[in-house]
């Protein structure tokens, strides 16, 4: 009898890994929350290596194909990283950053593909990411009147958490959830509440953040699917939808389409001006870079202003490139970056890292077109065509002014890309 309690706690111990997963990427939007968050993964991880150590690996991982492209490429970017920390000259720091960001990505890569490959599973990590950023825009607009929220700065200013990271946050969420429901045919209430929510979102990015890079970012990725699913009546909506913002913009607060208007000229591209004085951060960060181009300065971005000081950028600096000294020299430890994702992984992990990286996203969007020439109207199949797509395309135009393959996005992207591995493997397994 002893013995089958004991059988019968563990299996209730693993029944508890896919819950605490779903909890864990529910709160990845949150700014508050953090011990909930952190108490699910470590739960969720102890419970994973228990059941691994006791069933095996064998048995916790069976049909996952362990030569596959993706898994292969994701063996490497670890690779790639750990010998950027082993060489570090800031192993500590780089350490602790791999300990919080991917080491986090790693376990929910695995767990994903060994907990959930059942439709109802997908579908609940699926309801999961679009609820939590759901609940975080109702929680913003309950906390603040429209006219608090016209003066976004005031209310950073008045330490309102929830609007932290919000308009970076949108782009990975709002071409989820386009995607998501282009995809499904669900509840028709459930699919109205959604779709109310969706435009809430927009108009929230588009309102009272005025975050451009963020807005191109989401547009264009809704248009690309709109295009690629061929609604063209959609396109039509969302042009009038896009209209009708701008005209209570112009009249609610004007200096928006001034600003947006700069999306169409070409200076805002070519100028350090127009790119809100990106120019001299980029400039700083290749010179930083081409010191240890191969291997970076070990993961983790944060210590960037660290090393500035530290090897003497600041005094290099000073008269060649007084922008890029102004910079640094006001920036310290978390609060400079190289606003750019390309070159914030060439100085983590420097040209092997990014390597390493391109072809793990090379293997995942070749996953995609493979499940996308199937032709299949299965809903997961057409989400990866139409959802994982638009996140793709966000996530390329975000990350021009961004370096986001970490914190919130990391979980969120290898979220999507287990997604869209399982899915694959699902489709192969019925080919066969």
């Amino acid at each position: 009898m002893s013995q089958n309690f004991w059988i019968k706690t563990e299996e209730r111990l693993y029944a508890l890994i896919p819950p605490l997963l779903l909890i864990y990427i529910f709160f990845q939007p949150f700014n508050h929350f953090a011990g909930i968050r952190n108490t699910a993964f470590y739960s969720m991880l102890l419970f994973f290596m228990i059941k691994v150590a006791r069933k095996g690996g064998r048995f916790v991982f069976q049909g996952i194909n362990w030569k596959d492209s993706t898994i292969i490429a994701l063996c490497i970017l670890l690779g790639a990283i750990l010998i950027s920390i082993v060489f570090s000259d800031y192993k500590i720091d780089s350490l602790n950053a791999f300990r919080k960001n991917f080491l986090c990505q790693l376990v929910v890569f695995f767990v994903i593909l060994a907990e959930f490959r059942s439709l109802e599973k997908l579908q609940s990590l699926l309801y999961a990411v679009i609820l939590s950023f759901i609940t975080v825009t109702l929680i913003i607009f309950i906390k603040n009147p429209p006219a608090a929220l016209f003066n976004i700065l005031e209310a950073k200013a008045n330490k309102e958490t929830f609007l932290g990271g919000y308009a970076l946050n949108a782009a990975f969420y709002i071409p989820f959830t386009f995607g998501y429901l282009l995809s499904v045919k669900d509840r028709l209430y459930r699919k109205g509440f959604f779709w109310v929510m969706l435009s809430a979102e927009f108009t929230l990015v588009w309102l009272y953040y005025s975050s451009r890079t963020t807005l191109a970012a989401i547009l264009v990725s809704i248009i690309v699917i709109i295009l690629i699913s061929k609604r063209y009546k959609m396109l039509a909506v969302v042009i009038v939808i896009f209209l009708g913002l701008g005209g209570i913009s112009y009249f609610k607060k004007p200096e928006l389409l001034d600003r947006y208007k700069t999306l169409f000229s070409p200076k805002t591209y070519i100028t350090n001006e127009g790119l809100s004085g990106r120019g001299d951060i980029w400039r700083g960060a290749i010179d930083i870079i081409k010191d240890s181009p191969i291997i970076g300065y070990g993961y983790g971005w944060k210590k960037i202003a660290t090393v500035v000081r530290e090897d003497g950028y600041l005094e290099r600096w000073r008269e060649k490139w007084p922008g890029t000294y102004d910079y640094f020299k006001k920036t310290d430890y978390g609060s400079a970056n190289p606003h750019n994702l390309v070159l914030q992984i060439l100085f983590e992990a420097g040209a092997l890292g990014l390597a390493a990286f391109v072809l793990f996203w090379l293997a995942v969007f070749i996953k995609v077109v493979r499940i996308i020439r199937q032709g299949s109207d299965d809903e997961l199949n057409c989400f990866v065509k139409y959802g994982v797509v638009a996140v793709l395309v966000a996530y390329a135009i975000i990350n021009t002014a961004n370096g986001l393959w970490e914190e919130t996005y990391g979980p969120l992207t290898f979220t999507l890309a287990a997604i869209t591995m399982v899915i694959y493997e699902q489709n192969r397994c019925k080919g066969n």
